[in-house]
């Protein structure tokens, strides 16, 4: 049995120790492990296509920003060879989603210690505008933050780091706020919605930016959650930020909040903005992300295929 590890060396909590920890435990299953670096913005995708024509098992470390290249990857090609993601980012959104952060990277690689204990599950790969991408796809104000926040801020705080960042230039991103919405149009349980949101973010993940937002998702069922943020007044601000922040979000309900926050699941979702490409671009995985309109202005969100990941058997969706 052949198995290749991808890794990003620049992921915050990507070390030395942590890449020897996950070849000693493929080798010492009798697993032939290749070894390859990710060197610039973009590789795994090439390094994934190129690895899965003649492995059977590829490993990737990295951020959420490195497990959406192989989603990428992996929606150019016949997958041959079963896939798992061992985090080493800041926030680790999906890998909490697939219960592989154990808080730190050494307790998610002995997860992988008896590989005959795993599973292979089929994981839902969205796309838009048949753009792959991993568990999520937001634009607007402030999703800039998770890939310009500067290495230095996420090496040192953690996901504090994005927090004290966005306080550093939130008083720069109020005229954003105030005068430049996102003008979109879309249809929400068969009625048609025009509006001005501040954020608009589709995923497909129980937590996004290390909030657990949607306990009920699952990336296995074929659809995924839509969220549009249209703003909330003075008090209730507060108020959404205090809950958001207690726990991580684990008291928090988004749909209390309805007036101001659209959340809807679908399996089929079709945005119209209206002034062109948001300003800011779109955030796909915590990456910047280039992804061209349609002549109307239009993305169309589908999920498209399935990834094989091989899951601890305790890892496995419910």
């Amino acid at each position: 049995m052949r198995a290749t590890i991808i890794y990003n060396p620049n992921a915050t909590g990507m070390s030395d120790e942590a890449l020897k920890s996950m070849n000693m435990v493929l080798a010492n299953q009798g697993i032939d492990v290749f070894v390859l670096e990710s060197k610039y913005p973009g590789q795994v995708i090439e390094l994934v296509k190129n690895a899965n024509e003649d492995n059977d098992l590829l490993v990737t470390m990295g951020g959420d920003g490195t497990l959406g290249e192989a989603f990428r990857a992996f929606g150019d090609v016949n997958q041959k060879a079963n896939y798992f993601h061992i985090a080493t980012g800041t926030a680790n959104d999906t890998a909490n989603n697939l219960g592989l952060y154990q808080g730190s990277v050494y307790s998610s690689v002995k997860l992988y210690e008896n590989l005959n204990k795993c599973m292979v599950v089929d994981v839902d790969m969205l796309t838009a505008n048949k753009v792959p991408f991993a568990y999520v796809s937001c634009c607007g104000t402030f999703t800039n933050l998770t890939y310009e926040t500067p290495k230095s801020f996420k090496k040192t705080f953690g996901k504090m780091g994005y927090y004290m960042f966005s306080g550093l230039i939130g008083l720069s991103c109020l005229p954003d706020v105030v005068h430049k919405p996102l003008k979109i149009s879309y249809d929400a349980n068969g009625e048609r919605k025009i509006t001005s949101a501040l954020t608009m973010i589709v995923s497909n993940t129980k937590t996004f930016a290390g909030f657990e937002l949607f306990p009920d998702a699952n990336i296995s069922d074929g659809k995924f959650e839509v969220t549009v943020l249209k703003g909330l007044p003075g008090k209730r601000t507060v108020k959404a930020l205090s809950e958001l922040l207690y726990k991580d979000g684990k008291n928090f309900d988004i749909h209390k909040y309805s007036k101001y926050i659209e959340a809807f699941q679908t399996d089929d979702f079709k945005v119209i903005f209206e002034n062109g490409e948001p300003r800011l671009g779109f955030n796909h995985d915590g990456d910047h992300a280039f992804v061209s309109l349609n002549d109307d202005n239009s993305l169309d969100y589908r999920v498209s295929k399935k990834v094989k990941m091989l899951l601890p058997q305790r890892a496995i969706l419910k």
